[in-house]
């Protein structure tokens, strides 16, 4: 895809996960989740020495945390900061967002800690993690049974 294809696309990916996040919409953190996936397009496309770049950077990593996927975040923090062209600016904001991810994780954790000690106690913080992953990742209630 191109630029002329993607930033059209971003916009209006942009404007539905506000417009879901305004309405506590079920759908909201699945539509931050596609604004992150169309801003890492755009990564792949302009430098990060590229103004617009470094906004896709950004405007992925955020997207990534808005909708709850912190460890991505990280990852991508990682892999843009490794990036030969990438400014000085622009690590250290790539820095805050990663510590800003690591907090919300370590909040998230805590919070399932407290409201299910049993699960985490018998199958371990790692498994509770990725139920919770796929949970929001299937977009869909759990079937009953």
């Amino acid at each position: 895809m191109d630029l002329e294809t993607l930033y059209p696309l971003v916009t209006e990916a942009i404007r539905r996960a506000e417009v879901f996040e305004d309405l506590h919409a079920p759908g909201a953190r699945d539509a931050w989740r596609d604004v992150s996936r169309l801003e890492e397009r755009i990564t792949r496309i302009l430098p990060a020495s590229d103004p617009e770049g470094a906004i896709a950077r950004r405007g992925a990593v955020r997207a990534a945390i808005a909708g709850g996927e912190c460890e991505r975040a990280c990852d991508l923090v990682t892999r843009f900061k490794a990036e030969d062209d990438v400014s000085v600016t622009l690590v250290a904001e790539l820095e805050a967002l990663r510590q800003r991810a690591t907090v919300m994780s370590r909040q998230q954790t805590a919070v399932l800690r407290s409201r299910y000690p049993g699960a985490f106690a018998r199958h371990g913080e790692v498994a509770i993690q990725q139920f919770v992953l796929a949970y929001h990742q299937q977009g869909a209630p759990l079937p009953i049974r």
